[in-house]
């Protein structure tokens, strides 16, 4: 009989526990999204350029002496502070400070070095104010592409060197160091801007889908007709403080700098301010590139008025590059 009981018990009690409902977990109620989570989800990153788009958006710079060329690819990270370059030299008493005494007034401003150093070739500023949708891409694709962008600027050099167009002269030495091609002022003194048609400096360009962005000079910039080869700029002073403090460290792709005198030339407040962070001595742009509002930007300043032909043109970041004209005798 205790034998009958304890299989009756036990065939109830399995009942029981099959016929209960199983626990359930506590669910946990979902994570409201962080600040910074809400306004990427607002404003996504953009995708990274191509190499095709990052070739025809250096091809107007790719040939510029190095530390030109990595003063234009910073200060391209801050058009807002390059507008307000602009402005402030708009001011006759700030356009003729020359030597220290620029580098002086300019030292209390809160923009970046990159950015006060171009001030000293106001032509250079004038042409990245007059293509601002050219200089916004080529700073977000900076900021966020480094290392691409510089690779593609030795792409750029070697179609040259390759083309018969680069090479030393009387106002640029043209160098190799290893595998890369270094370019800088014949003149300690004096730097002279390469100034090309890209859609023939390069040789046939590869890919036709992104042709070359091709910059006009600004007014005064430079004299005579642009042919198939390279011509230079008017002689521009260096103004030794804000000349030599940085350059393409090309073999890890990155800006070298040397920080006492950049710290020099702004204030460790502003260099906060500006997102810059300097680790062993190398360059890095930190947070977004700010993009000027539509109403906030300046004119171009084309002579007669008009963009020049083949310029780009508003809204067409990527504008085609036309052939140049060809010295006498040269075949079409």
């Amino acid at each position: 009989m205790k034998h009958l009981y304890e299989s009756v018990f036990s065939g109830a009690l399995m009942a029981l526990l099959v016929a209960a409902p199983l626990p359930t977990q506590a669910q946990t109620p979902p994570q409201a999204p962080t600040q910074a989570e809400a306004q990427a989800a607002l404003n996504p990153a953009p995708a990274p350029f191509t190499d095709a788009q990052l070739d025809q958006m250096l091809a107007p710079i790719a040939l510029y002496p190095d530390q030109l060329l990595t003063q234009v690819l910073m200060a391209s990270t801050f058009p807002d502070q390059l507008v307000d370059a602009q402005k402030w030299l708009q001011d006759s008493h700030n356009a003729s400070l020359k030597g220290d005494d620029l580098a002086n007034a300019l030292q209390p401003l809160p923009w970046d070095p990159s950015v006060k150093s171009l001030v000293a070739f106001p032509q250079i500023i004038a042409m990245m104010i007059n293509h601002l949708d050219w200089t916004q891409a080529l700073g977000q694709a900076f900021a966020t592409q480094e290392v691409q962008v510089f690779a593609r600027v030795q792409y750029l050099r070697q179609r040259a060197r390759d083309a018969g167009t680069l090479q030393s002269n009387s106002q640029i030495a043209v160098t190799d160091q290893d595998s890369d091609i270094i370019i800088a002022p014949a003149d300690p003194d004096m730097l002279y801007v390469p100034v090309y048609n890209p859609a023939d400096v390069y040789g046939e360009w590869p890919d036709s889908d992104y042709p070359p962005v091709f910059l006009p000079p600004p007014p005064g910039f430079y004299s005579g007709v642009i042919g198939a080869g390279i011509g230079f700029s008017i002689g521009l002073g260096i103004v030794a403080p804000l000349w030599g403090w940085g350059h393409p460290d090309w073999h890890h792709h990155a800006v070298a700098i040397d920080p006492s005198r950049y710290q020099h030339i702004t204030t460790e407040t502003y260099i906060q301010q500006n997102h810059i962070n300097i680790e062993d001595g190398a360059w890095h742009r930190g947070g977004p590139v700010a993009f000027v509002p539509e109403a906030q930007r300046p004119h171009p300043t084309y002579q007669g008025g008009e963009p020049p032909k083949g310029a780009v043109q508003p809204g067409a970041v990527f504008h085609p590059a036309a052939p140049g004209p060809r010295p006498a005798g040269e075949a079409q």
